[in-house]
C-alpha cells in the first residue's frame, strides 16, 4: 500500500512539473511572438512611409515597448532576465533612433530584435531538463 501511494505521489510531482513547463513554453513563446509580429507591423509602416517621423510608426514603436515592458516582467519570474534584456536594449534604440531620425540604425535594432526573437524561441522552449 505504501509503494502504491509512493508511486501516485511521484506521477502527481512529474504531472504538475511538465504542467509548469508547459505554462512557461506557453507564455515565452507567446510573448517573444507578439514581439516579433509588432517588429513586422513596424518593418510594414516604414516601408510604406520611409520616414521614422510618423504618427503610425511612432505609435507602434510605443505599442511594442509597452507590450516587452508587461511580457518582460511576466517572463522574468520564469527566465533569467539577462537572457532577454537585449530585446528592451534595443526597443530603448528604437525611440533613440526616432528621436535622431537615424534610420539605418533603426532598421538594424529591428532585425536584431527580430533575431533575439527567433534564437530564444528556440532554445526557451520546455524540455525534459527543466522537468528534471
Amino acid at each position: 500500500m505504501n509503494k502504491i501511494f509512493h508511486y501516485i505521489n511521484f506521477t502527481l510531482i512529474f504531472l504538475f512539473l511538465v504542467g509548469i513547463c508547459i505554462v512557461e513554453e506557453v507564455i515565452v513563446s507567446s510573448s517573444l511572438k507578439t514581439a516579433q509580429n509588432d517588429v513586422y507591423a513596424i518593418e510594414q509602416v516604414l516601408e510604406e512611409k520611409n520616414a521614422l517621423h510618423d504618427a503610425e510608426l511612432i505609435n507602434l514603436v510605443d505599442n511594442i515597448e509597452y507590450r516587452w515592458s508587461q511580457n518582460e516582467s511576466k517572463m522574468c519570474y520564469m527566465v533569467n532576465h539577462k537572457s532577454i534584456q537585449e530585446i528592451g536594449v534595443e526597443i530603448a534604440r528604437l525611440k533613440a533612433c526616432i528621436v535622431i531620425d537615424n534610420i539605418d540604425d533603426f532598421r538594424i535594432s529591428l532585425e536584431h530584435i527580430n533575431f533575439y526573437c527567433q534564437s530564444y524561441l528556440h532554445f526557451m522552449g520546455a524540455s525534459i531538463h527543466n522537468v528534471l
